[in-house]
């Protein structure tokens, strides 16, 4: 059976990516198919159309397949095709490119004779061309590894994951794979009767202008193969000297300028235009690729997006915004993608934790001067302003390293992870799309400052929520601004979207719902206790801010409405004031035989509390999510919650009770209703909420997440 199969397998792929050069195309593929022919043995042919127009549907014989890509560069598209390909060997050639009836033949028989070979080149030869006014590329010793003439075991392929995807443009992604499969694998042989022909194809000044732009791969190639480098020369400026040699050497070779004062003007527009090109890359792009990852982004391994993250220091391991983002990015990272993360950090800014060695990932910071205990941020308020101020002044630097590094290497999409202003972001034409993934907006945040102005007046002062209103007002103008740039928003739950629709005027159709995640591992069932039975808790505990809008006072109220059942039931309250709001001095009116305030707890020990409590109550009257929801029905505790809490849209009524807000007996009832459940109830109970939670999974929310990006990115290639 299995000899049997073998024999129906193909000896070799071969793969052709192009785009746009139909005539050129047919004629390689003919010369392919013959070439294939020569070898009696069965072959297979797999054309990467790039993003032709009109696209390339069949070429008319049945080895050959079409396979698709939307104009992702060459490397990509020859990773698609190592992908599909399913014999033993892949070999690769151009559209542009006239292979030798015996071309696979030899490629076949050399790696069969040199077992211990990864791969084989063979001789490129050109006709004789006008550097001036032709390009063409020619290899006589094997040198380069040129992609039109090269074959390498599908293993060795797969062992490095194929194209690095660093490399976008048709230079160096040639002799970077051959290098690592050299360094890793095993040897990558030159046979001189593997033969090519690359013709020659005219060109205009300004496409070799825009080659300048590839100084950029060259730092890239040389920083992570220092031994390459042909001189002594710093790697910033080793390239341009590449150029003036080269210039140099075609000036001075038969048929260059050789006299002629039109072929004289020639070289020095060619010349001129390409250096001048190439300098104001490294006077102005440098200090953004100096410090760049030189670990390879294989594609093979990386098939996904490439993604630009601008938001808070992302890491799994810790809570709110910065916790999700981490898991996010994790997912995406395990399901192919490349993420680089803007990041502005401070002296009092958390690292990323695990999340910066995670494979696919790359951290991109830009340090402020911000510190704690200054005279801008002795004050809890001026803390907050100044806190933000330096933020937004870090991410607005980094926004120049994003767009030096899409014009290096594109990315699909921009993710803005929590905050909706972006001060990290190039400029439209600079950009890939934009897709902001915001936590709250301020206009939501004024609005219950101006419902609860005469509570927090009461609590705080005149003075200082007066100072917060007016900076919400600012901020909220400038986010229904960048909201209505973004491509596309996401809206954490059903009511959220509503609200950004309704405040910042966004057309619906470009706002959709991807609610946040939470580490299932850290919020988990608690583990009854064998001896004694299973634990019967008797704890309702509200962790949040305790700050507007959070419904601190039906809280307060509830302790009240349950003081006939003190020693049965305690109201615990976990949590802090936030730099801009306080309404702390709230709990003093806690009923003490039945409310604690117990402060600020860690992740871990707000885990422990909620696993062993009876519920939690939520009774926000503004909450786009509620993340301490989501992470209460992982530990299998059911939630009580107002409307306006998020994460709890769409749950069922037994493990979500909705309950109008000021509805404080409503709140007891529930209460007193869970706490008359049996322990086998509890038990049941528990385990649909657990169930429930898991629509909060990272890899659940991830799915959806790329789904978002991916629909961003094609938007703008259409």
């Amino acid at each position: 059976m299995a000899s049997n199969r073998a024999a129906h397998e193909p000896a070799i792929s071969v793969v052709i990516p192009t785009k746009d050069r139909p005539a050129l195309l047919e004629r390689c593929v003919a010369g392919v198919l013959a070439a294939c022919d020569a070898t009696a043995r069965r072959c297979e042919v797999l054309v990467v159309d790039d993003g032709s127009t009109p696209p390339v549907t069949s070429v008319g014989d049945g080895r050959v397949r079409v396979l698709r890509t939307t104009g992702v560069g060459p490397s990509r598209a020859r990773n698609l095709g190592i992908t599909a390909a399913t014999a033993p060997v892949v070999a690769f050639t151009d559209d542009d490119v006239e292979v030798d009836v015996h071309w696979l033949a030899e490629a076949l028989g050399t790696l069969e004779s040199l077992t211990a070979s990864a791969g084989v080149t063979g001789r490129t030869d050109s006709p004789a061309f006008d550097p001036l006014y032709e390009h063409s590329v020619y290899d006589h010793d094997g040198g380069s590894f040129l992609t039109c003439n090269v074959a390498y075991r599908t293993s060795a392929l797969r062992a490095v994951g194929g194209f690095d995807r660093q490399f976008p443009h048709a230079a160096h992604e040639d002799r970077d794979l051959a290098w690592r499969i050299r360094s890793s694998v095993g040897d990558v042989v030159f046979n001189p009767a593997m033969r090519v022909v690359h013709p020659g194809r005219p060109y205009q000044a300004r496409q070799w202008d825009a080659r300048g732009r590839l100084v950029v791969d060259d730092w890239l190639l040389l920083r992570r193969f220092p031994d390459a480098k042909a001189s002594r020369l710093p790697v910033r400026v080793a390239p341009l000297a590449s150029m003036l040699r080269r210039w140099r050497t075609i000036a001075g070779a038969e048929g260059g300028i050789d006299g002629s004062p039109r072929r004289a003007v020639r070289w020095a527009r060619l010349a001129a235009g390409q250096l001048a090109v190439a300098c104001w890359v490294t006077a102005t792009q440098w200090r953004h690729h100096k410090d760049r990852s030189t670990a390879p982004a294989p594609g093979l391994e990386r098939p996904s997006l490439r993604i630009a993250y601008v938001g808070p220091v992302p890491n799994p391991r810790t809570g709110g915004a910065p916790g999700v983002a981490g898991l996010l990015l994790e997912a995406l990272a395990r399901r192919g993608s490349s993420i680089d993360c803007y990041v502005a950090m401070s002296r009092e800014t958390d690292g990323p934790g695990e999340l910066g060695g995670v494979p696919g990932i790359e951290v991109v910071a830009a340090h402020s001067r911000f510190g704690f205990e200054r005279w801008y941020s002795r004050d809890r308020l001026t803390k907050m302003a100044s806190h933000q101020v330096a933020a937004a002044l870090a991410r607005r630097r980094l926004a120049a390293t994003l767009a030096a590094r899409h014009r290096a290497v594109p990315y699909d999409a921009i993710y803005q992870c929590s905050n909706i202003e972006s001060f990290g972001v190039p400029a439209r034409r600079r950009r890939p799309p934009l897709v902001v993934h915001p936590s709250v907006h301020a206009a939501g945040e004024l609005r219950w400052m101006r419902q609860e102005r005469v509570l927090s007046a009461a609590l705080e002062g005149a003075w200082r929520p007066m100072l917060v209103r007016a900076w919400l007002v600012a901020r909220a103008a400038r986010q229904a601004r960048d909201a209505r740039r973004a491509d596309r928003v996401l809206a954490i739950s059903p009511a959220f979207r509503r609200d950004l629709v309704s405040d910042y005027g966004l057309d619906p159709d470009r706002v959709s719902v991807v609610p946040n995640c939470i580490d299932l591992e850290r919020f988990a069932l608690a583990v009854p206790d064998v001896e004694g039975g299973a634990p019967v808790p008797a704890s309702v505990v509200s962790v949040g801010r305790l700050t507007v809008r959070k419904g601190l006072e039906d809280v307060v109220a509830l302790s009240h409405a349950l003081r006939d059942l003190a020693g049965h039931v305690e109201v615990l309250v976990v949590g802090a004031p936030s730099l801009w709001s306080d309404y702390s001095g709230m709990l003093e009116d806690l009923d003490d035989r039945v409310g604690r305030a117990v402060g600020h707890l860690d992740r871990d020990e707000v885990a422990a509390l909620m696993a062993r409590s009876l519920c939690l109550v939520q009774l926000s009257r503004y909450e786009p999510f509620g993340l301490t929801v989501a992470e209460a029905l992982a530990c299998g505790t059911p939630v009580i919650v107002t409307p306006a809490v998020g994460a709890a849209q769409g749950l069922p009524a037994d493990v979500a009770r909705v309950v109008e807000p000021g509805d404080v007996a409503a709140v007891a009832a529930a209460v007193r209703e869970l706490l008359a459940l049996s322990d086998d109830e509890r038990a049941y109970l528990a385990a649909r909420c657990r169930r429930e939670a898991e629509r909060f999974a990272p890899e659940v929310v991830a799915t959806l997440l790329e789904d978002e990006l991916v629909a961003a990115a094609q938007s703008k290639v259409s």
